[in-house]
């Protein structure tokens, strides 16, 4: 075992401990709080959600698993691996929401032990058990626990590889072999989850920190080649036999288009692909790895010599941040895959800190009144974006914001009160309000904020929509619609094709925003419905048929 840094105080009364049943219980309960609970309670979002939501209902539904398929169409946006663990859930509870975020949500559970064990391998308990809190209640874990998207399925295999690789770095004899295959394995699941920069990404952070560790050498023993057959056993069949069976057309539209052209060029033009788009990275890590990114400065500066996981941490948050700041396209979820050694960095710090180290833990007290200060800018961002965006939740984001305030507020008091002991109770403190935080923004604010990020409510006020006409007069295009209606929409290019539509006899329903319903108003048209900012218009055929349907 290496070095820990982990200390224990010496003389004075042994606290009680809590039983072990009763520590399962909590954690059980608090996991269920931050991941479960509400799941489904919501539909799926746009833009991404529906869309993955789709593939994984046709994938269930038969159209095939060795081909993702997309309204019957090859799709080759994302590898499989997310759609096969969705489609088997779909396979079992139906084609809903529960369903298809599912394995996002136990992912992102194991995920929080993942972290725990690679942490306790190097760092010891306590360490191990605040990096496990800071992972689990940063809020870009806890939208992408809730969201069926691939980012969770992907740090998942990323994050046990580490943890594999950490295991062979300091094993010996045959379980050596053992940990090597399982890392190659996780980097085979890897490349089914998201592509080539899972291999990338790993065979980077290996490399450095084999070399800075003075083991370069290692990259040509045989349990090295071992861990590579094993990735290239799990990961390339699928790319074989799509490019078996599509050619040219998967390795352009996935390998080409949604690989390199992504890297090379940026996809939002407007937002990235600019001088300064190699800084973008730092507010977002500031702000969706809040509230533990205050202390990550100290933490990063504390840590990463620590000993030899420290090392390794440090060497993948760097290739991490590099590889996605220099890469043109940017997305907030892209440096997820360093949020786990971010989570170390923070939980060894506070486990210093808890241990008496004073310098640490007035380090800490410090971030928490930068962390206070961000809490209400948060707080404050929360608001107005809630009421440009959705008005309806506009009051639930303010107890939102208020929620986050005063979790940071209270962690603050209470250092504040225990200056020459500050213990682990502050991380505590975040820990429960953000799990206070996730329920509300559950229960509270998605079934507000829904009607607008989603057409589910629209979709299924309209009657007989399977055998009617439905047309949408949208800018953009809205892939819920496509979930919930079981097609795509027809689409009219202005007014005047859309009210064409109408004053034929086919039953016809007609989606537009509110701000273009009077160009809709003809005589035979009906307002039918209105949710979220888009009304639906029906001709006499649909209304007569849908009146019938009431």
């Amino acid at each position: 075992m290496a070095l820990t840094i982990e200390t224990t105080s010496s003389g004075g009364a042994q606290k009680p401990r809590l039983h072990p049943l009763t520590y399962g219980i909590l954690i059980a309960a608090a996991l269920f709080a931050l991941y479960f609970a509400a799941l489904g309670r919501y539909p799926l979002m746009d833009p991404d959600e529906p869309v993955y939501g789709q593939v994984a209902k046709e994938m269930a539904a038969g159209r095939g698993w060795l081909t993702p398929h997309y309204l019957g169409q090859p799709w080759f946006d994302k590898p499989p691996l997310y759609y096969w663990l969705s489609a088997t859930s779909a396979s079992l509870l139906g084609p809903t929401e529960l369903a298809i975020r599912l394995p996002s949500a136990i992912l992102a559970v194991g995920l929080v032990f993942l972290v725990y064990a690679l942490a306790s391998y190097d760092f010891g308990r306590r360490a191990s058990v605040f990096s496990a809190i800071a992972m689990a209640t940063c809020l870009q874990q806890i939208v992408l626990a809730h969201a069926s998207v691939t980012d969770m399925t992907l740090v998942f295999c990323l994050t046990a590889a580490l943890y594999a690789y950490r295991r062979w770095i300091g094993a010996s004899g045959r379980a050596r072999f053992r940990w090597i295959v399982l890392c190659g394995a996780m980097t085979g699941l890897g490349m089914l989850a998201k592509g080539p920069v899972a291999p990338v990404l790993l065979a980077a952070t290996f490399t450095i920190h084999l070399w800075w560790t003075g083991r370069l050498r290692h990259l040509a023993s045989l349990e090295a080649l071992a861990g590579i057959a094993a990735a290239v056993a799990v990961g390339a069949p699928w790319y074989l036999a799509m490019w078996t069976l599509h050619h040219d057309t998967f390795v352009q539209g996935f390998l080409v288009a949604n690989n390199i052209v992504r890297f090379l060029k940026p996809e939002h033009a407007e937002i990235t692909g600019h001088w300064y788009s190699f800084l973008l990275n730092v507010p977002v890590l500031l702000v969706f790895f809040f509230p533990w990114s205050v202390f990550l400065p100290q933490g990063l500066v504390r840590a990463w010599r620590v000993n030899e996981g420290a090392r390794l941490a440090s060497v993948w948050f760097a290739v991490v941040f590099i590889f996605f700041s220099i890469s043109k396209t940017q997305l907030v979820t892209y440096i997820f895959p360093l949020y786990p050694a971010a989570a170390i960095f923070v939980g060894v710090l506070w486990g210093s800190a808890a241990s008496g180290d004073s310098r640490d833990a007035r380090g800490v007290r410090s971030a928490l009144w930068a962390a206070l200060g961000i809490s209400v800018l948060v707080a404050a961002g929360l608001v107005m974006y809630a009421n440009a965006k959705y008005p309806e939740a506009a009051r639930a984001a303010l107890v939102l914001g208020a929620i986050m305030v005063v979790t940071v507020a209270a962690a603050l008091a209470w250092t504040i009160r225990c200056k020459r002991d500050t213990g682990g109770k502050p991380v505590w403190i975040l820990g429960t309000g953000m799990a206070v935080f996730t329920l509300w923004i559950m229960c509270g604010v998605m079934p507000l904020a829904a009607p607008r990020a989603s057409t589910r409510d629209l979709v299924q006020r309209i009657p007989g929509a399977d055998g009617a006409r439905i047309i949408e007069m949208l800018r953009s295009r809205r892939q819920s619609m496509v979930f919930y209606l079981g097609r795509r929409p027809e689409h009219a290019l202005d007014a005047s094709a859309a009210r064409r539509l109408l004053s034929e006899r086919t039953p016809t329903f007609v989606i537009c925003k509110e701000a273009a319903a009077e160009q809709l108003r003809t005589p035979g048209a009906v307002l039918w419905a209105k949710s979220g900012g888009l009304v639906v218009f029906a001709n006499e055929a649909a209304y007569r048929k849908g009146s019938k349907a009431r």
